[in-house]
């Protein structure tokens, strides 16, 4: 019998090792044009501070694949990337398994695929604040962040079949995907693809934000729907006022956030 359990613990460690790799090449694609030539045997760098190299090199650095200043930012940035490369291989582990055992809601697992890139996008973001020491944008990126995640960790409990489908954790998804729709539709996203004014990298961008987020929308609805009908036990939508009360509950935090969001 063919033995997988060393399945998970390769896709989980896959994941970290080639998105950041196909990114570069999506960037590539994108602003060749603005690529310039780099000579390695005369360019120098005077703007690192050479700590890591210790007595091997100071002053003004020769070409370097790759180098780091030693600074508070740097350290955050390190932290930021380890929490971030942790996270996404537990969660791919996580499902992996899950899938193995026959126990996955796959409806999640394609929420979950779905939203990698809004996560990827949040941490490059993050990595560039602090790099270019840019934070006009910080609070509004973190709000997002925050929802985004919260609506991960949920995706992530129901992706396990013996979870069951709650009103409260469907309705909770929802509601931020219905948040990041409305704040997305009166911010880049009319502009850029309704308009037609945005540059073919933020197209493609805000479509990789407004997809996933539809489908936040709709699946999580479709799954409660089919849970409910499974469920004997179950009133009918019109009699319900329970979930009627979740739903009222739900625009309201939504219309709330959103204010939030704009004063952001």
């Amino acid at each position: 019998m063919f033995d997988a359990t060393w399945l998970p613990t390769a896709c989980g460690s896959l994941a970290p090792a080639l998105i950041p790799p196909a990114h570069i090449v999506i960037l590539w694609y994108f602003w060749e044009n603005y690529s310039r030539y780099v000579d390695r045997h005369f360019c120098t760098c005077s703007c690192w501070d050479t700590v890591f190299k210790g007595p091997y090199e100071s002053g003004v650095a020769a070409y370097k694949h790759m180098y780091f200043n030693a600074t508070p930012n740097s350290f955050k940035m390190w932290i930021l990337t380890v929490f971030a490369v942790i996270a996404l291989y537990e969660c791919i582990k996580r499902l992996i398994a899950l899938i193995l055992q026959q126990r996955v809601r796959y409806s999640m697992l394609v929420l979950f695929l779905l939203s990698i890139f809004s996560h990827y996008y949040a941490w490059w973001a993050y990595i560039n604040y602090y790099n270019d020491d840019y934070y006009n944008q910080w609070n509004h990126q973190l709000f997002f962040t925050i929802t985004e995640l919260f609506s991960t960790v949920l995706v992530m409990h129901l992706a396990s079949a013996t979870n069951v489908v709650k009103p409260k954790k469907v309705f909770c998804i929802v509601g931020i995907a219905l948040l990041h729709i409305l704040a997305g539709s009166f911010d880049q996203f009319f502009i850029n693809v309704v308009r037609g004014e945005g540059a073919a990298h933020q197209v493609v961008r805000d479509i990789g934000f407004m997809l996933p987020d539809l489908l936040h929308l709709f699946i999580p609805l479709w799954l409660l729907r089919k849970a409910r009908n499974e469920s004997f036990s179950t009133r009918p939508f019109y009699r319900d006022r329970k979930l009627h009360r979740d739903i009222v509950a739900m625009l309201c935090l939504v219309s709330l956030m959103f204010v939030i969001c704009t004063i952001l």
